[in-house]
């Protein structure tokens, strides 16, 4: 994970990922890497899970997380569930408090 070495480097994230709720208890200061593993699912998801797509040419599911710029593939399974499980398990190891399990 990346860290800053300057507090002006560091940013405001929202926890909850609601930039209308400003309470201090869902604000804490991140690096812009770590900002990013906190964001939301993307509005062109097409599974409804973080991380998860369905393979046409192999007709699995298949899951990747993105460390440092760069897509990590983490496997294909049987069912989008399964899939999404193995999302969650690698985005708590790589990304910690700063993962967004929606």
């Amino acid at each position: 994970m990346q860290t800053a070495k300057d507090p002006a480097d560091l940013l405001v994230d929202h926890i909850d990922g609601d930039p209308h709720n400003n309470r201090f208890v869902n604000l804490r200061l991140a690096t812009s890497r770590q900002n990013q593993c906190n964001q939301k699912t993307r509005n062109d998801n097409t599974s409804g899970l973080k991380g998860v797509s369905w393979s046409e040419e192999r007709q699995k599911w298949q899951t990747g997380i993105q460390v440092n710029g760069k897509r990590i593939a983490l496997g294909r399974f049987n069912t989008k569930e399964e899939a999404y499980a193995a999302y969650c398990e690698a985005a708590r190891r790589l990304h910690g408090e700063f993962a967004r399990l929606d």
